[in-house]
């Protein structure tokens, strides 16, 4: 979390009993940002922590609104997307294009937030399955709130 408190690192992930639900690769994920979102720059880097790699990405989600985020695949196929320091208008775009478009099921998505975790609340919140990214954007706003009244 940031001072800003509509502002937070928000993390989409599968459910934890279907992990590889997403069937998540990074070739297939940075073929998706390219065709969904034109201009994206996304790179491939070493993991500071252990062996193995993450995927660095920025895209424009709106006209002079850009996101930046990574992808880890802890394991095989189980992907994590995370947007760094957005506020729920700046990711409801990108969570609205990875619940229709990317992601096989809109019932797969969770998502938290670095400030849920270092408050160590493991609620899980899904996306809402349908609807527009105000919805989603509500769902994200409510979480921030929900985390910051704790």
């Amino acid at each position: 979390m940031t001072d800003d408190e509509n502002r937070a690192t928000l993390f989409f992930y599968p459910p934890v009993d279907d992990a590889d639900s997403w069937h998540m690769t990074f070739e297939g994920l940075e073929e998706a940002l390219k065709e969904r979102f034109p201009g994206a720059l996304i790179q491939t880097l070493p993991t500071p922590f252990r062996e193995g790699n993450f995927l660095s990405f920025e895209v424009l989600v709106a006209e002079g609104v850009g996101v930046r985020g990574t992808a880890t695949i802890p394991i095989e196929e189980c992907g994590c997307i995370t947007l760094k320091l957005v506020t729920p208008g700046e990711a409801a775009p990108f969570a609205q294009w990875l619940r229709d478009d990317f992601i096989p099921s809109p019932d797969l998505i969770r998502f938290s937030s670095e400030g849920a975790m270092e408050i160590g609340d493991e609620t899980h919140w899904e996306l809402p399955r349908s609807g527009e990214q105000a919805g989603i954007e509500e769902d994200l706003r409510a979480h921030i709130a929900y985390v910051e009244s704790i």
